[in-house]
This record gives structure tokens, sequence and C-alpha cells, in this order.
């Protein structure tokens, strides 16, 4: 038997946002250099950027907007987590695309902290995985929150009935 609450969009909504958050703390940036003929890689959470900080915000409200509509029966409520469910993700996915072109900001070039450097070294900064699932995350999400209010707006979707005790 299905529950007439639980909604798979909301579901994956949640689901991604919780992919999201997980995403920032898998390394944003990375930092590569050499030092006496040793290769020297430091990561970076996405944190490490304002977008990062804003990533996860998003992230986490796109996961409890997700359970929020879920769990919540008043047809009025519901309608306002769905509205903030869209907000949100659209967020994750805008800082994510943001985050893609600020390596040099959150290493701090044009002159990054390089330990055991003497003076000046060559060195690449690139984006790392976590701003790529952080990213798809934002997709998915995005894409499901949005269905998920048209559905609501559109009538194919609607709110459980409410139990009166």
């Amino acid at each position: 038997m299905r529950s007439a609450r639980i909604s798979f969009l909301a579901v994956v909504t949640a689901g991604a946002g919780l992919v999201g958050f997980i995403g920032v703390f898998a390394d944003w940036f990375s930092l590569a250099y050499e030092v006496s003929g040793t290769k020297v890689i430091l990561d970076f959470y996405g944190t490490a950027d304002g977008t990062g900080a804003i990533a996860v915000a998003a992230s986490l409200g796109a996961l409890m907007f997700g359970c929020a509509y879920m769990l919540l029966q008043d047809p009025q409520i519901r309608r306002i987590t769905a509205l903030l469910m869209v907000l949100s993700s659209v967020t994750l996915l805008v800082v994510s695309v943001i985050g893609f072109t600020r390596v040099d900001e959150a290493i701090g070039a044009p002159n990054p902290f390089l330990p055991g450097v003497e003076g000046e070294a060559r060195y690449t900064a690139t984006v790392a995985i976590g701003v790529g699932i952080s990213f798809l995350a934002g997709v998915i999400a995005t894409v499901a929150s949005i269905l998920l209010v048209s559905r609501r707006e559109a009538g194919v979707e609607g709110d459980p009935p409410v139990d009166s005790v």
C-alpha cells in the first residue's frame, strides 16, 4: 500500500540535496606543485570559497524542504515547501556552476600558500570531483523539484486528505 504523502519527486530532491552536501565536502578544488622532487597535492573543500558555503546551505535546504514536504499534511505549507525546494535546488545548481570558475579565488592565486616552498614555484590549480558531484546533484534536484511544482499546479499530484482528530 502506497502512502499518499510520500512523493517520489520529493524523495529525489531530498536525496539530491544530501548528495550535494556530500559533494561540497568531497573536495571542490585541488592544488598540485612540486617541492624537492616530490609532488604535493592539496585538496580544498568547497567551503574554502563562498560558493561552497552557499552550496552547503542550498543542499541542506533541498534536503530539509524535501523531507518537510513528505512529513507535513497542510496543503498550503506543502505548497510553500515545494517552492522552497525549487529555490534551494536552483541555488545549489547555480553556485555549483559558479564554483567551476572560482578555482583561483579559492586557492589564493596568484600567490597561494605552498608549504615547503621558499620563494615561488609552479603550481597547477584545478577543480576536483566534489564540484561535479554537487553540480550533478543540483541538476537532479532542480529537475525533480520543478517537476513536482508543475505537477502540483496542474493538479496531477494532489495533497493527501487531512485527518481530523
